[in-house]
């Protein structure tokens, strides 16, 4: 069953401010959240090179 995590319009403020960390919790988050971003800035590389030597190839083909 998918579930919808997305803000909608007619969400009430008081909901929307319960989604908010504090200090505490970001200082626990933020090692995870710049992993994951090196995740996939380095996959995110792999993927350009790995499309560009596909390119390349295909082009020598031809």
């Amino acid at each position: 069953m998918p579930h919808d995590n997305g803000l909608k319009p007619d969400m009430p403020l008081a909901y929307i401010s319960n989604l908010t960390i504090d200090a505490e919790q970001w200082a626990i988050l933020e090692p995870l959240v710049q992993s994951a971003s090196n995740s996939v800035k380095m996959l995110d590389q792999l993927l350009t090179v790995e499309t560009e030597s596909s390119a390349i190839f295909a082009l020598g083909k031809v």
